[in-house]
C-alpha cells in the first residue's frame, strides 16, 4: 500500500465533515501520517462567529486523534472554504486530502456544487470525498479492500490503475471498469443510418476490451486480484451500479485537467459520481502538478498548532 506521510482534512459543524475526519484519522493511524485539520470561517461572518462552538469542536477532534495515536495540527482561517483548503493544500503539500461531501440538494447543488467537488476538480493532490452515509472509519486496518477504478482510456488511465494497485494489499480486490456510452433506442429509429449504431456500439465494446486488457498487470499476484468489466450505458449511472454490485468501498476516478471556466461549464463524470454513488470517491488529477510552495496572499492564519 502506498505510504502516506501527510493527510489533510477540512471540518465544519456538519455530519459529512465529521465522517471525513474519522476517515482521515483512520488513514493517518494506518500510515503513521501527520494529520492537518483546516477550518474556514466564511467571509460573510465575523471571525469570532461561533467561537465557543468552534473551540469545543476542535477539542473533540484533538481528543479523537489522541485516542487513535495520530499527530494532529489544526489551522483556523477566515475565507472562502474551498479557497482556504486549496491554499493550505498548496502550502502544506499533503499526500491526500479527505473531505466530506455536503448535503446540499436540488437545484442549489447542481448550480453551485459543493466545497468538496470544487476542491476535487482544482487540487493537484488526490482528494478522497466521503459521503456521510458511508460512515467515517473503515471497518478494519486495511482502509480499502474493494477498489473500483473507472477508466476512459485517456492519458491518466494507466496511472489510475497503478494507483489503485498501490492502494491495495494482498486481500484487496481491484475492479477496472470502462463504460461505453449507450445509444437511446428512440434515436436508432429516427434516421436509417442510425440502424448501424448497435453494430458500431458492439465494435466499441470489443475495442474497449482490447484497451482495458492493455492496462492490466499480466502476471504475479496483482494480476490474480484484478478484474475487468466493460458495460454499456450512462457512465455516471453505470459506475454507481457496478460499484454497488462489486461492494466497492472506494471508487477511484481520474479528473481531467481543465481551467476554471471549463470546470464550471462542463463539470465532470467524477463530480456526478460523487453526488450519486453514496460511497467514497478518490479523485486523482490526471496530471499531478508540482506544488508551487507556500502561498503568500495576505490572508491571516489565526490559530495553528
Amino acid at each position: 500500500m502506498t505510504k502516506l506521510k501527510r493527510v489533510m482534512t477540512a471540518v465544519d459543524f456538519s455530519k459529512p465533515a465529521r465522517a471525513a475526519f474519522d476517515r482521515a484519522v483512520a488513514l493517518s493511524g494506518v500510515h503513521d501520517a501527520e494529520l492537518t485539520v483546516v477550518h474556514a470561517v466564511p467571509t460573510d461572518r465575523r471571525f469570532g462567529w461561533d467561537a465557543r462552538e468552534r473551540t469545543a469542536l476542535i477539542a473533540s477532534l484533538r481528543a479523537a486523534a489522541q485516542a487513535a495515536g495520530v499527530r494532529l495540527k489544526v489551522s483556523v482561517q477566515h475565507g472562502d472554504p474551498a479557497g482556504v483548503i486549496l491554499l493550505h493544500a498548496r502550502a502544506r503539500r499533503p499526500d491526500l486530502i479527505v473531505l466530506g461531501n455536503s448535503e446540499r440538494s436540488g437545484l442549489d447543488r447542481f448550480r453551485f456544487g459543493s466545497v468538496a467537488e470544487t476542491v476535487a476538480l482544482a487540487a493537484t493532490q488526490p482528494v478522497l470525498v466521503v459521503p456521510a452515509a458511508s460512515g467515517g472509519a473503515p471497518e478494519s486496518g486495511a482502509p480499502f479492500k474493494n477498489i473500483l477504478v473507472a477508466v476512459d482510456f485517456g492519458d491518466g488511465s494507466s496511472a489510475a490503475v497503478e494507483r489503485a494497485l498501490a492502494m491495495a494489499n494482498g486481500d484487496s480486490r481491484v475492479t477496472v471498469l470502462h463504460v461505453v456510452r449507450g445509444v437511446p433506442f428512440g434515436r436508432t429509429l429516427r434516421y436509417p443510418y442510425h440502424l448501424m449504431e448497435p453494430e458500431y456500439q458492439r465494435h466499441l465494446v470489443r475495442s474497449a476490451w482490447g484497451k482495458i486488457a492493455a492496462l492490466l498487470p499480466r502476471n504475479g499476484t496483482a494480476a490474480a486480484r484484478v478484474h475487468a468489466r466493460v458495460v454499456t450505458g450512462d457512465p455516471t449511472a453505470e459506475i454507481a451500479r457496478v460499484a454497488a454490485e462489486a461492494g466497492a468501498d472506494v471508487i477511484l476516478m481520474g479528473v481531467p485537467a481543465r481551467g476554471a471556466i471549463g470546470r464550471l461549464l462542463m463539470g465532470s463524470t467524477a463530480t456526478r459520481v460523487m453526488r450519486t454513488a453514496g460511497r467514497p470517491v478518490l479523485a486523482v488529477p490526471q496530471r499531478l502538478d508540482e506544488a508551487s510552495g507556500p502561498v503568500r496572499d495576505g490572508t491571516r492564519l489565526a490559530a495553528a498548532a
